[in-house]
């Protein structure tokens, strides 16, 4: 009972754009709230597409500063946040993405906060590479956190061996998806799909590319649904679409609706030059769909390559057409391997263990 009176968790994160963290991170603090957690999302930036979505006992509360000076706009975040964390200096919080543990956990030192302090690293570490800031100063946080999760192995394996965490640190919480028993109806139409926000390092150049190397060896009515955020390049993919002849096959989506694109596709898509562990992968395999991703991050540890789905290297068109032009010919062999995703998906990620995994977590943070 003392226990149900301490379930506070305050959430800080850029926005709630639409994204794989973001998704996650909606479909668990909605399942929490129901569990009587209460809980606040502190947005840094903007609210974002994704608010509307949580339950309607979440606090929302927004810190963006209007202003085109960025040093005076971080100030002004910073301060709101510490006054947040002097108001309530004992709330379990939780850090999503680099920018918000880094103003978070600083504001949290600034104030002298008495809570837990949790940080989630959910993609590879290269973009402090291109950012040496961004390196010194995490590396420095990462003594004063708590614990960071991570949502796979080869993150967990990164921050040890390159940014030297204490393993007993460190908690792998891989992400998850819902999973249901019904009978999936697949239509005969061969059709590709990529979730993917429209962002270069997602790389869907490779994969028009390679769809043009075998354009005249699929059917003509063949398609591929990218379904994600424009970030930018739109317009750029559209063109490289044009030149390659292939745009009347391309079909650009933007929705949160995936079932019934999913259910009319015969293949997966992945082919990023880096990430950490893409909610993609996972939504594949829930439709019963074989997956061909390339060879980055953690993507190998739930892709088994000729048993679900098939692993390339990325940025290599050759070889993502040749896979996909393999699992058209060997339509028997795609339909196992997408079953055999779907059964692993339903025994390992589902969605269900990812939440209670991260309760766990939050209730071992507030014991005494």
């Amino acid at each position: 009972m003392i226990l149900n009176k301490k379930k506070k968790l305050r959430i800080i994160i850029g926005s709630l754009n639409v994204g794989g963290t973001e998704k996650q991170l909606i479909k668990i603090v909605n399942a929490l709230s129901k569990k009587n957690w209460k809980i606040e999302i502190i947005t840094l930036q903007e609210k974002g597409i994704l608010n509307k979505y949580l339950n309607k006992k979440i606090v929302s509360n927004n810190l963006n500063i209007k202003s085109s000076f960025k040093l005076i706009k971080l100030i002004k975040i910073t301060y709101k946040l510490v006054k947040i964390f002097k108001k309530n200096p004992s709330t379990l919080t939780h850090f999503f993405l680099p920018q918000a543990y880094i103003i978070g956990m600083i504001s949290s030192i600034i104030s002298q906060a008495k809570c837990k302090l949790i940080m989630s690293r959910r993609s590879l570490n290269l973009y402090q590479n291109k950012n040496f800031l961004y390196k010194t100063i995490e590396r420095l946080l990462h003594q004063k956190v708590n614990k960071i999760l991570v949502n796979s192995n080869v993150i967990r394996k990164q921050l040890i061996n390159e940014e030297k965490v204490n393993k007993n640190k460190i908690k792998l919480i891989y992400n998850g998806v819902s999973v249901n028993n019904k009978k999936i109806k697949k239509k005969n139409n061969f059709n590709i799909v990529i979730i993917a926000n429209l962002i270069p390092y997602k790389n869907h150049r490779i994969l028009l590319k390679s769809l043009e190397l075998i354009k005249d060896k699929l059917p003509k009515n063949w398609k591929l649904y990218c379904i994600g955020r424009d970030d930018g390049i739109k317009k750029e993919l559209i063109k490289l679409s044009n030149q390659l002849s292939i745009s009347k096959n391309i079909i650009w989506v933007e929705t949160l609706k995936l079932k019934n694109i999913l259910s009319n596709c015969k293949i997966g898509i992945l082919c990023s030059k880096e990430e950490g562990f893409p909610n993609a992968i996972l939504e594949y395999f829930a439709s019963k769909l074989p997956v061909i991703t390339s060879n980055v991050g953690g993507c190998k540890e739930i892709v088994k390559n000729k048993k679900n789905g098939l692993i390339i290297e990325k940025n290599n068109p050759v070889k993502l057409s040749k896979a996909i032009f393999y699992l058209y010919k060997n339509e028997k062999i795609a339909k196992k391997f997408g079953i055999e995703g779907y059964n692993n998906v339903a025994s390992k990620y589902t969605l269900e263990k990812t939440i209670n995994k991260h309760e766990k977590e939050y209730l071992n943070c507030l014991k005494p």
